[in-house]
């Protein structure tokens, strides 16, 4: 009985996780400035950004016609850069050019989308959920 009890614990343990894993995670942004996406520049607006776990890519699309993926390079720990309960967008920005660069979703590690390697600033755009 002790086995039979473990074993549907267990059960219910393991398809929570799946469940959590398996849901793309979405976040929303309104972004003032024009931007790149994996070479692809996409006009300013409110832009949803949708992990889809099994192209390992966020997509990035506005709702209508504006729509792009960005490769997941790595993830990185949130508590190296931010506190679990923040979400933000971060660009890199080249003179007037703004490449997305990261994304961190509350409660997640963050998401590592582009590297600039020339100096560049980092412009932050908070989340909305």
């Amino acid at each position: 009985m002790k086995v039979r009890m473990i074993l549907t614990v267990g059960l219910f343990a393991f398809l929570a996780v799946v469940a959590a894993f398996g849901q793309n995670a979405i976040i929303r942004a309104q972004i003032d400035f024009p931007f790149i996406v994996e070479g692809r520049t996409l006009p300013a607006g409110t832009y949803d950004f949708t992990r889809d776990d099994t192209a390992s890519v966020f997509k990035v699309t506005d709702g209508s016609k504006d729509m792009a993926a960005a490769q997941i390079l790595t993830r990185i720990a949130a508590g190296m850069h931010t506190s679990p309960a923040d979400g933000h967008v971060v660009f890199d920005k080249i003179g007037d050019a703004y490449t997305l660069a990261e994304i961190w979703i509350p409660g997640q590690d963050g998401y590592i989308l582009a590297v600039t390697k020339a100096k560049h600033e980092h412009r932050i755009i908070n989340v909305k959920y």
